[in-house]
Protein backbone atom coordinates (compact mmCIF):
# COMPACT_ATOMS: atom_id res chain seq x y z
CA UNK A 1 0.00 0.00 0.00
CA UNK A 2 2.77 2.39 0.91
CA UNK A 3 4.55 1.54 -2.34
CA UNK A 4 1.40 2.36 -4.32
CA UNK A 5 1.05 5.69 -2.56
CA UNK A 6 4.68 6.47 -3.28
CA UNK A 7 4.21 5.67 -6.95
CA UNK A 8 1.10 7.88 -7.14
CA UNK A 9 2.96 10.66 -5.36
CA UNK A 10 5.86 10.41 -7.79
CA UNK A 11 3.46 10.45 -10.77
CA UNK A 12 1.78 13.55 -9.37
CA UNK A 13 5.17 15.21 -8.98
CA UNK A 14 6.08 14.35 -12.57
CA UNK A 15 2.73 15.67 -13.84
CA UNK A 16 3.11 18.84 -11.76
CA UNK A 17 6.64 19.35 -13.09
CA UNK A 18 5.49 18.84 -16.67
CA UNK A 19 2.54 21.17 -16.09
CA UNK A 20 4.80 23.88 -14.69
CA UNK A 21 7.26 23.39 -17.55
CA UNK A 22 4.45 23.64 -20.10
CA UNK A 23 3.08 26.79 -18.46
CA UNK A 24 6.56 28.32 -18.49
CA UNK A 25 7.05 27.50 -22.17
CA UNK A 26 3.59 28.91 -23.04
CA UNK A 27 4.51 32.14 -21.27
CA UNK A 28 7.84 32.18 -23.13
CA UNK A 29 6.07 31.69 -26.47
CA UNK A 30 3.59 34.44 -25.62
CA UNK A 31 6.48 36.77 -24.79
CA UNK A 32 8.25 35.97 -28.08
CA UNK A 33 5.06 36.53 -30.08
CA UNK A 34 4.40 39.82 -28.26
CA UNK A 35 7.94 41.01 -29.07
CA UNK A 36 7.42 40.12 -32.73
CA UNK A 37 4.08 41.93 -32.85
CA UNK A 38 5.51 45.05 -31.17
CA UNK A 39 8.59 45.07 -33.42
CA UNK A 40 11.00 44.50 -30.54
CA UNK A 41 12.38 41.31 -32.08
CA UNK A 42 12.77 39.75 -35.51
CA UNK A 43 13.77 36.28 -34.29
CA UNK A 44 11.73 33.25 -35.20
CA UNK A 45 10.01 31.44 -32.35
CA UNK A 46 12.08 28.99 -30.30
CA UNK A 47 10.81 25.50 -31.12
CA UNK A 48 13.17 23.58 -28.82
CA UNK A 49 10.29 22.66 -26.53
CA UNK A 50 9.59 19.72 -24.27
CA UNK A 51 5.96 19.44 -25.25
CA UNK A 52 5.70 18.06 -28.78
CA UNK A 53 2.30 19.67 -29.41
CA UNK A 54 3.69 23.09 -28.43
CA UNK A 55 6.72 22.43 -30.60
CA UNK A 56 4.47 21.67 -33.57
CA UNK A 57 2.39 24.81 -32.89
CA UNK A 58 5.55 26.96 -32.75
CA UNK A 59 6.72 25.44 -36.04
CA UNK A 60 3.42 26.30 -37.74
CA UNK A 61 3.58 29.84 -36.35
CA UNK A 62 7.14 30.20 -37.69
CA UNK A 63 5.97 29.15 -41.15
CA UNK A 64 3.16 31.72 -40.97
CA UNK A 65 5.58 34.46 -39.83
CA UNK A 66 7.99 33.60 -42.65
CA UNK A 67 5.19 33.70 -45.24
CA UNK A 68 4.03 37.10 -43.93
CA UNK A 69 7.55 38.48 -44.10
CA UNK A 70 7.93 37.33 -47.68
CA UNK A 71 4.56 38.86 -48.56
CA UNK A 72 5.50 42.19 -46.94
CA UNK A 73 8.89 42.21 -48.67
CA UNK A 74 7.23 41.52 -52.03
CA UNK A 75 4.69 44.30 -51.43
CA UNK A 76 7.42 46.77 -50.49
CA UNK A 77 9.43 45.87 -53.59
CA UNK A 78 6.34 46.42 -55.73
CA UNK A 79 5.60 49.76 -54.07
CA UNK A 80 9.18 50.94 -54.47
CA UNK A 81 9.16 49.87 -58.13
CA UNK A 82 5.87 51.72 -58.66
CA UNK A 83 7.17 54.88 -56.98
CA UNK A 84 10.39 54.74 -58.98
CA UNK A 85 8.41 54.23 -62.20
CA UNK A 86 6.17 57.22 -61.42
CA UNK A 87 9.24 59.34 -60.70
CA UNK A 88 10.96 58.28 -63.93
CA UNK A 89 7.85 58.74 -66.10
CA UNK A 90 7.13 62.14 -64.54
CA UNK A 91 10.71 63.21 -65.15
CA UNK A 92 10.61 62.00 -68.77
CA UNK A 93 7.30 63.78 -69.45
CA UNK A 94 8.64 67.13 -68.28
CA UNK A 95 10.97 67.60 -71.27
CA UNK A 96 8.38 67.16 -74.05
CA UNK A 97 5.90 69.29 -72.11
CA UNK A 98 8.51 72.04 -71.85
CA UNK A 99 9.06 71.88 -75.63
CA UNK A 100 5.29 72.00 -76.26
CA UNK A 101 4.92 75.02 -74.00
CA UNK A 102 7.83 76.76 -75.73
CA UNK A 103 6.27 76.35 -79.18
CA UNK A 104 2.86 77.41 -77.87
CA UNK A 105 4.48 80.51 -76.40
CA UNK A 106 5.91 81.33 -79.85
CA UNK A 107 2.53 80.73 -81.49
CA UNK A 108 0.92 83.19 -79.09
CA UNK A 109 3.15 85.90 -80.57
CA UNK A 110 2.07 85.15 -84.15
CA UNK A 111 -0.63 87.04 -85.98
CA UNK A 112 -3.69 84.90 -85.37
CA UNK A 113 -7.42 85.24 -85.67
CA UNK A 114 -9.35 85.68 -82.45
CA UNK A 115 -10.59 82.08 -82.68
CA UNK A 116 -7.08 80.73 -83.26
CA UNK A 117 -5.67 82.81 -80.42
CA UNK A 118 -8.39 81.53 -78.10
CA UNK A 119 -7.61 77.92 -78.98
CA UNK A 120 -3.87 78.41 -78.52
CA UNK A 121 -4.50 80.05 -75.15
CA UNK A 122 -6.68 77.13 -74.03
CA UNK A 123 -4.05 74.58 -75.10
CA UNK A 124 -1.30 76.59 -73.41
CA UNK A 125 -3.08 76.72 -70.05
CA UNK A 126 -3.96 73.02 -70.20
CA UNK A 127 -0.35 72.14 -71.01
CA UNK A 128 0.81 74.30 -68.10
CA UNK A 129 -1.61 72.51 -65.81
CA UNK A 130 -0.40 69.13 -67.09
CA UNK A 131 3.19 70.11 -66.38
CA UNK A 132 2.25 71.12 -62.82
CA UNK A 133 0.50 67.78 -62.27
CA UNK A 134 3.51 65.86 -63.62
CA UNK A 135 5.78 67.76 -61.25
CA UNK A 136 3.40 67.06 -58.36
CA UNK A 137 3.40 63.32 -59.13
CA UNK A 138 7.19 63.35 -59.14
CA UNK A 139 7.38 65.27 -55.86
CA UNK A 140 4.91 62.96 -54.12
CA UNK A 141 6.83 59.89 -55.28
CA UNK A 142 9.99 61.41 -53.81
CA UNK A 143 8.30 62.24 -50.49
CA UNK A 144 6.94 58.70 -50.18
CA UNK A 145 10.24 57.02 -51.01
CA UNK A 146 11.77 55.58 -47.85
CA UNK A 147 15.30 55.31 -49.20
CA UNK A 148 16.89 57.76 -51.59
CA UNK A 149 20.57 57.31 -52.30
CA UNK A 150 22.49 60.06 -54.13
CA UNK A 151 24.41 59.03 -57.24
CA UNK A 152 27.22 61.53 -57.45
CA UNK A 153 28.87 62.68 -60.66
CA UNK A 154 30.73 65.76 -61.87
CA UNK A 155 28.60 68.30 -63.74
CA UNK A 156 28.41 72.00 -64.61
CA UNK A 157 26.00 73.61 -62.15
CA UNK A 158 26.05 76.95 -64.00
CA UNK A 159 24.86 75.33 -67.23
CA UNK A 160 22.18 73.38 -65.37
CA UNK A 161 20.77 76.60 -63.90
CA UNK A 162 20.82 78.41 -67.25
CA UNK A 163 19.04 75.50 -68.95
CA UNK A 164 16.35 75.46 -66.27
CA UNK A 165 15.74 79.18 -66.64
CA UNK A 166 15.42 78.73 -70.42
CA UNK A 167 12.98 75.84 -69.96
CA UNK A 168 10.85 77.96 -67.64
CA UNK A 169 10.82 80.95 -70.00
CA UNK A 170 7.17 80.34 -71.01
CA UNK A 171 6.04 80.38 -67.37
CA UNK A 172 8.08 83.53 -66.71
CA UNK A 173 6.68 85.28 -69.77
CA UNK A 174 3.14 84.23 -68.89
CA UNK A 175 3.45 86.20 -65.64
CA UNK A 176 5.47 89.04 -67.25
CA UNK A 177 8.48 88.25 -65.05
CA UNK A 178 12.03 89.20 -66.01
CA UNK A 179 14.58 87.23 -63.98
CA UNK A 180 17.74 88.99 -62.86
CA UNK A 181 20.61 86.47 -62.82
CA UNK A 182 23.97 86.99 -61.12
CA UNK A 183 26.48 84.34 -62.21
CA UNK A 184 30.26 84.27 -61.72
CA UNK A 185 32.49 84.70 -64.76
CA UNK A 186 33.64 81.08 -64.48
CA UNK A 187 31.50 77.95 -64.44
CA UNK A 188 30.77 76.27 -61.13
CA UNK A 189 31.10 72.50 -60.98
CA UNK A 190 29.69 70.07 -58.45
CA UNK A 191 30.21 66.43 -57.65
CA UNK A 192 26.67 65.63 -56.68
CA UNK A 193 23.48 63.90 -57.83
CA UNK A 194 22.49 65.69 -61.05
CA UNK A 195 18.81 64.69 -60.93
CA UNK A 196 18.42 65.71 -57.28
CA UNK A 197 20.05 69.10 -57.80
CA UNK A 198 17.95 69.65 -60.93
CA UNK A 199 14.76 68.89 -58.96
CA UNK A 200 15.82 71.20 -56.12
CA UNK A 201 16.48 74.14 -58.44
CA UNK A 202 13.36 73.47 -60.50
CA UNK A 203 11.13 73.45 -57.42
CA UNK A 204 12.68 76.65 -56.08
CA UNK A 205 12.16 78.34 -59.43
CA UNK A 206 8.58 77.05 -59.75
CA UNK A 207 7.77 78.31 -56.27
CA UNK A 208 9.22 81.76 -57.03
CA UNK A 209 7.28 82.03 -60.31
CA UNK A 210 4.03 80.88 -58.71
CA UNK A 211 4.07 83.32 -55.77
CA UNK A 212 6.12 86.24 -57.07
CA UNK A 213 4.47 89.62 -57.35
CA UNK A 214 7.44 91.10 -59.22
CA UNK A 215 10.74 90.27 -60.89
CA UNK A 216 12.83 87.40 -59.56
CA UNK A 217 16.50 87.67 -58.60
CA UNK A 218 18.88 84.72 -58.62
CA UNK A 219 22.55 84.38 -57.78
CA UNK A 220 25.04 81.54 -57.83
CA UNK A 221 28.47 81.52 -56.30
CA UNK A 222 31.18 79.11 -55.25
CA UNK A 223 31.40 78.35 -51.54
CA UNK A 224 33.82 75.95 -49.89
CA UNK A 225 35.34 73.11 -51.88
CA UNK A 226 32.67 71.27 -53.90
CA UNK A 227 29.95 73.50 -52.46
CA UNK A 228 27.88 76.20 -54.09
CA UNK A 229 25.41 78.75 -52.77
CA UNK A 230 22.27 79.53 -54.75
CA UNK A 231 19.96 82.36 -53.72
CA UNK A 232 16.58 83.17 -55.17
CA UNK A 233 14.50 86.21 -54.20
CA UNK A 234 10.97 87.19 -55.15
CA UNK A 235 8.62 89.86 -53.85
CA UNK A 236 5.36 88.53 -52.39
CA UNK A 237 1.94 90.06 -51.99
CA UNK A 238 1.70 91.93 -48.70
CA UNK A 239 -1.58 90.09 -48.01
CA UNK A 240 0.09 86.67 -48.35
CA UNK A 241 0.76 85.16 -44.95
CA UNK A 242 3.86 82.97 -45.15
CA UNK A 243 5.68 81.56 -42.15
CA UNK A 244 9.31 81.02 -43.25
CA UNK A 245 9.84 78.55 -40.41
CA UNK A 246 7.15 76.28 -41.88
CA UNK A 247 7.89 76.83 -45.54
CA UNK A 248 9.60 73.46 -46.00
CA UNK A 249 6.94 71.43 -44.20
CA UNK A 250 4.88 68.92 -46.16
CA UNK A 251 1.65 70.34 -47.57
CA UNK A 252 2.26 73.78 -46.06
CA UNK A 253 1.21 76.68 -48.25
CA UNK A 254 0.87 80.33 -47.35
CA UNK A 255 -2.17 80.51 -49.62
CA UNK A 256 -4.89 78.75 -47.61
CA UNK A 257 -7.26 78.79 -50.58
CA UNK A 258 -4.54 77.29 -52.85
CA UNK A 259 -5.61 79.82 -55.46
CA UNK A 260 -2.13 79.73 -56.98
CA UNK A 261 -2.29 75.98 -57.50
CA UNK A 262 0.39 75.11 -54.94
CA UNK A 263 0.20 71.77 -53.14
CA UNK A 264 2.83 72.40 -50.48
CA UNK A 265 5.05 69.48 -51.54
CA UNK A 266 7.59 71.23 -53.79
CA UNK A 267 9.62 72.89 -51.04
CA UNK A 268 9.29 69.81 -48.80
CA UNK A 269 11.06 67.90 -51.57
CA UNK A 270 13.72 70.63 -51.70
CA UNK A 271 14.39 70.13 -47.98
CA UNK A 272 14.39 66.36 -48.24
CA UNK A 273 16.80 66.19 -51.19
CA UNK A 274 19.06 68.91 -49.78
CA UNK A 275 19.41 66.95 -46.54
CA UNK A 276 20.18 63.79 -48.51
CA UNK A 277 23.00 65.63 -50.28
CA UNK A 278 24.39 67.03 -47.03
CA UNK A 279 23.44 70.63 -47.84
CA UNK A 280 21.38 73.32 -46.15
CA UNK A 281 18.36 75.36 -47.19
CA UNK A 282 16.69 78.25 -45.36
CA UNK A 283 14.14 80.98 -45.99
CA UNK A 284 13.46 84.47 -44.67
CA UNK A 285 11.09 87.33 -45.42
CA UNK A 286 12.12 90.98 -45.21
CA UNK A 287 10.13 93.91 -46.58
CA UNK A 288 7.74 91.54 -48.41
CA UNK A 289 10.63 89.80 -50.18
CA UNK A 290 11.03 86.05 -49.80
CA UNK A 291 14.66 84.91 -49.95
CA UNK A 292 15.59 81.23 -50.12
CA UNK A 293 19.26 80.37 -49.66
CA UNK A 294 20.54 76.98 -50.71
CA UNK A 295 23.98 75.61 -49.90
CA UNK A 296 24.44 72.49 -51.97
CA UNK A 297 27.19 69.91 -52.40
Amino acid sequence: MELLLLIVFLLLLILLFKYLQTKRQIRNLSKQIAELVNGKSEKMLDISLIDKDLEQLAGILNQYIDNQRQLIASTLRHENYLKESIANISHDLRTPLTVILGHLQLLRKETLTDRQAQRIETIFHKAERMKELVQTFYDLSILDAEQITPRREDFNLSNLLINLISENAPALEAKNLSPEIDLPSHSIYLNSDYSMVERILQNLLTNAIRYSSGDIKMSLKQARENRAIFTIENPINSKTEINPARLFERFYTGDASRHNGGTGVGLAVVKLLTDKLGGNVSAEIKSNVLTVTLEIQ
